[in-house]
């Protein structure tokens, strides 16, 4: 099985007006093709036009970003403790206060902190189709600074998905699973984009 995405030729962040137009499209040209390809681009049609079917399909559990980061969040109970965290380590109005802050005001942070300053940022990002682009190039910005970080690999590999990015996410998500081989999800996302 594909991915149906994939098997239409539009992103995951397309929205249906665009998918039914590319559907109209591909749809001249899938009748030259096998039967079982047929029947797996009118499958993909079914469930992404069908609002109910798509927000199903999207929801599995290999789409979803890991929004948790143990190596990131290890650091950063070490001052101000007792303020609340987010489970991805960094309060959100530290994170929301960073750009209006003077330069000198920012503290030397280590790469863990500066790590995690990313992150946070990307799964902010990733809430916004608008923005997975943003996303995306925060979880490369991780990767920069912690390059084998596995939350930081998996996100980068969903955002080229979400991104449309079909080759790239590929590519990432058999990197990261040769890093991490025993990651179900990863190994799910390689067969649906083979």
């Amino acid at each position: 099985m594909r991915d149906y995405y994939l098997e239409i030729g539009v992103k995951p962040s397309d929205n249906l007006e665009e998918i039914r137009r590319v559907f109209t499209k591909q749809q001249r040209h899938i009748f030259g093709k096998t039967d079982k390809e047929q029947a797996a681009f009118f499958e993909a049609w079914k469930v992404l036009q069908d609002e109910d079917k798509r927000k199903e399909y999207d929801e599995q559990p290999q789409f979803q970003l890991k929004k948790t980061s143990n190596r990131l969040t290890a650091g950063s109970k070490k001052k101000g403790a007792e303020r609340q965290q987010f489970r991805w380590g960094i309060p959100l109005m530290e994170i929301l206060k960073m750009p209006f802050q003077k330069q000198e005001e920012v503290q030397e942070q280590t790469p863990e902190e500066k790590a995690n300053i990313h992150f946070t940022q990307g799964i902010l990002y990733s809430g916004e189709v608008s923005k997975f682009a943003q996303a995306k190039e925060e979880f490369k910005e991780v990767l920069n600074i912690i390059p084998d970080l596995e939350e930081g690999l998996y996100n980068y590999a969903i955002m080229c998905y979400k991104l449309g990015q079909f080759k790239e996410a590929l590519e990432c998500f058999k990197n990261y699973s040769s890093q991490y081989p025993k990651d179900l999800y990863a190994k799910k996302m390689i067969t649906l984009l083979e």
